[in-house]
């Protein structure tokens, strides 16, 4: 058993490119059989990827014995002498503040841990442990709430090309015999027996029913067509990315499309563009339902006037031309001060800026004769101003507004400072004393 689960595991990560050799693994491990099983297969499957594997686990502090959990966890990372990442929080206040189910809480709370762990540690996957069962299990759930296609195709093997599910294709039996034939230990989770979850009744109750009396293969009927359809999905989301992209006005803190290219698309894909133009403006895609992309295609056809609210903080507006997501309230912008002591490129949180030499600079530049170091580099503040020849000093903001740009990129361009003095903005500004007339200073903002 232990070689078909490997080799079945195995033909999944080649089939749907699910490692590369050298990949940097974050494997989410709750203490469950499943996961368990998952921490042992990369485990056994490091040398041979040569895989760097983290283990990650989220505590919703929704049962007594979670404390439990994540201490077992830690003993199985601590085993195999690899890295354990802890992550916790009040998923039950969460749900109530926000007015999900406490499922869709946990979840959201869940991947918002992982993939700030993802980025942070430069990680290149994610792994979960999600397996055939669970997948037969959502696709018959996703029916019974009315799902249409896309929800039809269950659980992804690979989402978004780090998040990835090596188990999805062996069943829970597998995984049992073979955590006992491998001597593995695991937590039990007593509310996975709980009737009072939809889920748990789906698995205990509804399944074996319909196996008993309908058809003794109804699992694999249902991972049958989740697949078949998950083959289809790939095809329609690779249509409406080439739409969105086509559609799309790029921004800095919103997502733009514009109306009468959007009307050319069929209603069945305009409504999976909506779905990819709400995950690129951040919207939590575990709340999108579909009520929220009719919404959006009343507020396109004139049904609805809008502002149109969207989970976790956004809305819809409907401008001339264009139809905008947007959050509620823009997060602040980010402030920066950087003291600079000579040539070289300095990352700022906005992009990277670029200072170097030139003998003949083919743009204006600083005069090296009249700057000492450091230069001090931030982002701008109230009340700024700079000098213009025979003006005097106007203030940046109705500089910006003459150089017509926008409000939205203001905040990302770097001024640079020598006492108390804004002596240049890269592209757009040097200080007449300062400016060089042969070799130079010369300044480059390139922005994320």
């Amino acid at each position: 058993m232990k070689r078909s689960l490997l080799r079945n595991v195995k033909k999944s990560i080649e089939r749907y490119g699910l490692l590369q050799p050298g990949d940097r693994v974050l494997v989410a491990v709750s203490g469950g059989v499943d996961s368990v099983v998952l921490l042992e297969v990369l485990d056994l499957l490091r040398e041979e990827y040569r895989l760097s594997l983290w283990v990650a686990h989220y505590d919703h502090r929704l049962r007594k014995t979670s404390l439990r959990d994540s201490l077992f966890v830690y003993q199985l990372a601590r085993k195999r002498g690899l890295p354990y990442l802890y992550g916790v929080s009040l998923v039950k206040e969460y749900a109530r503040r926000e007015g999900l189910s406490l499922e869709m809480a946990g979840r959201e709370l869940r991947y918002r841990f992982f993939e700030r762990l993802r980025q942070d540690l430069d990680l290149d996957r994610i792994a979960l442990a999600h397996q055939a069962d669970d997948l037969a299990e959502e696709v018959l759930l996703r029916f019974l709430r009315g799902a249409g296609r896309r929800g039809l195709a269950g659980i992804p093997v690979k989402r978004e090309a780090h998040i990835i599910r090596p188990l999805l294709f062996v069943s829970r039996q597998e995984i049992l015999d073979f955590a006992r034939q491998r001597g593995l230990s695991w937590m039990e989770d007593e509310t996975n027996r709980d009737p009072r979850f939809v889920r748990n009744r789906v698995r205990h109750l509804l399944i074996p029913f319909l196996e008993k009396h309908f058809h003794p293969r109804v699992r694999k009927n249902l991972q049958r067509t989740a697949l078949i359809l998950a083959e289809e999905e790939e095809l329609i989301d690779e249509m409406a990315r080439k739409a969105l992209a086509r559609v799309q006005i790029l921004q800095d803190r919103e997502v733009v499309l514009k109306v009468p290219l959007l009307r050319e698309y069929p209603e069945a894909l305009r409504r999976r563009i909506y779905w990819l133009a709400l995950s690129r403006a951040g919207v939590s895609l575990i709340r999108v339902r579909q009520v929220h992309l009719q919404a959006l295609e009343n507020l396109l056809s004139g049904r609805a006037r809008g502002p149109v609210p969207l989970p976790g903080g956004f809305r819809a507006l409907r401008g001339p031309g264009v139809l905008r997501i947007t959050p509620l309230f823009p997060s602040p912008s980010p402030e920066f001060s950087l003291k600079i002591y000579g040539e070289g490129e300095y990352l700022l949180p906005s992009g990277k800026l670029i200072i170097r030499r030139e003998k003949a600079p083919s743009q204006p530049g600083l005069a090296l004769e009249k700057i000492s170091f450091p230069l001090l580099v931030r982002s701008r503040r109230p009340g700024d101003r700079l000098y213009l020849p025979g003006v005097g000093h106007k203030k940046l903001k109705k500089f910006f507004l003459e150089k017509k740009i926008p409000p939205e990129k203001r905040h990302k361009i770097p001024l640079v400072v020598l006492n108390q003095e804004i002596i240049a903005i890269p592209g757009y500004y040097i200080h007449p004393d300062y400016q060089a007339q042969k070799e130079a200073l010369y300044l480059l903002f390139e922005e994320k």
